[in-house]
């Protein structure tokens, strides 16, 4: 084993060294997330949430897996400030039904037809114009904080198991598990594989590539806002095609709470 990989695992347990050496990432997640967040979301008290993830995170890692602390870190910072703001409760109810509605038109245009559903199909499906379904679309964008810590768990009561705690490298991880993790990362990679040109191309370029929404909208020849809109389409289609509940949550299956 490197000193440098023993290192890691030593500063698992120095707060401050953990924060010296992590802050950058919590920030990057921070202002990631507050892209797409109401302006009552303070960008300190979502660094604030991703600092307690980083300590939660290093508490639970099981330094005898073979996996990378920075990859569990990222998750379990992000992860955190994600529940951060459900805890907050900022979405009011009504966003949530027009979430709902546009995630029901998307999931049963596509049954409908076979493909994925063009605007005028969505609009015309919940009759209205374009106009306003771009409008719904911008309203519902801060649904789009979507996360590994927003997937479904595996198995069921009792036995269940999170994505982040397969992350962790825990030894309930049974064969049984792996096989459902396996099938939903199938389904995931469908999903993406299924998605209209344009909107590919902007998961490529935002989650892959890490531009900024200013940055597709100039490879794509877009507005920043209409960048915006396309993004909270691809997000709701998605969620429609994983039959996700308008928390994140999949509707086969709820996350206990601890």
């Amino acid at each position: 084993m490197s000193s440098a990989h023993n290192y890691a695992h030593a500063s698992l347990n120095d707060p401050d060294a953990l924060l010296k050496e992590y802050l950058p990432m919590i920030r990057y997640h921070a202002d990631q997330l507050m892209r797409r967040t109401p302006a009552s979301i303070e960008l300190d008290d979502m660094i604030d949430a991703g600092v307690l993830g980083l300590l939660d995170g290093a508490q639970r890692f099981d330094t005898s897996k073979d996996v990378l602390f920075k990859t569990f870190a990222a998750y379990r910072v992000r992860g955190a400030m994600i529940d951060y703001l459900r805890a907050f409760d900022w979405m009011p109810r009504g966003l949530r039904d027009t979430s709902k509605a546009l995630q029901g038109a998307f999931h049963a245009l596509e049954q409908r037809f076979g493909r994925p559903a063009e605007e005028k199909e969505i609009a015309d499906f919940l009759e209205m114009d374009i106009d306003t379904y771009r409008l719904k679309l911008d309203q519902v964008r801060s649904m789009s904080v979507v996360y590994f810590d927003d997937l479904p768990v595996v198995g069921s009561n009792d036995d269940e198991l999170h994505m982040l705690d397969i992350l962790a490298g825990d030894e309930s991880l049974m064969p049984e598990h792996q096989t459902e993790v396996s099938q939903f990362v199938e389904k995931l990679a469908l999903a993406i594989d299924e998605l209209p040109l344009r909107e590919a191309v902007l998961v490529s370029l935002y989650y892959y590539e890490e531009l900024t929404m200013k940055e597709v909208a100039l490879v794509l020849g877009l507005t920043e806002s209409r960048v915006s809109q396309l993004h909270g389409q691809m997000v709701m289609r998605l969620r429609g095609h994983l039959q996700l509940s308008a928390d994140g949550k999949s509707r086969a299956t709820k996350r206990s709470k601890p």
